[in-house]
């Protein structure tokens, strides 16, 4: 199995991040995995804080077309063993049923090392996971950065541009990547 990472919610929620982090999935860097209670979780935060119900059922019907192998089953009965904070045992536990190799998370304190340790799954912010893609795979990142630029965006302004998109990460908690990217871009 390739290299898996558990995305929580809170990176899954922020629509530059969440766009950028399956991009890079689908590039095929890592294979990425969640839980419906993830995507749950997601589509109710969204939903809170304004986007309309279809649309968000709609975003998150593409990510399970596009990630069908992404779904993790069966991590229910684990919940309650995991040593990590209550309202997100259930993502370690997903985490440990998916053979994961990293939790992406920015709620680093609810996943103490104590907890993921005996597990073997490391806690990474978005910000440290997607540095150590851009190391793994520099020209692959850089170059699912421009079609993100150019493929986001809508009329009368057709894409956004490549630093649109670096601005929007940088917002979203990702502003050691995206200096790092503009490091790239100048070489």
């Amino acid at each position: 199995m390739p290299f898996s990472a558990v995305l929580d919610a809170c990176v899954l929620y922020p629509n530059a991040l969440r766009d950028t982090l399956l991009r890079v999935a689908e590039a095929g860097v890592y294979q990425p995995l969640w839980s419906e209670r993830i995507l749950a979780e997601v589509r109710g935060a969204l939903i809170r804080n304004g986007l309309p119900e279809l649309s968000v059922d709609r975003t998150l019907s593409f990510v399970r077309a596009a990630f069908p192998e992404a779904m993790v089953e069966g991590w229910e009965p684990l919940e309650d063993s995991m040593g990590n904070h209550v309202k997100d045992r259930h993502v370690l536990a997903a985490a440990v049923r998916g053979h994961a190799d990293v939790i992406v998370t920015s709620n680093l304190r609810d996943f103490p090392s104590a907890a993921c340790e005996p597990w073997d799954i490391d806690v990474q912010h978005p910000d440290t996971f997607l540095l150590y893609e851009l190391e793994l795979a520099p020209a692959v990142i850089l170059d699912v950065l421009r079609e993100q630029a150019s493929s986001t965006g809508k009329p009368p302004h057709s894409s956004m541009t490549l630093e649109d998109v670096l601005a929007s990460l940088e917002n979203c908690g990702a502003p050691v990547f995206v200096a790092e990217v503009r490091s790239w871009l100048r070489r």
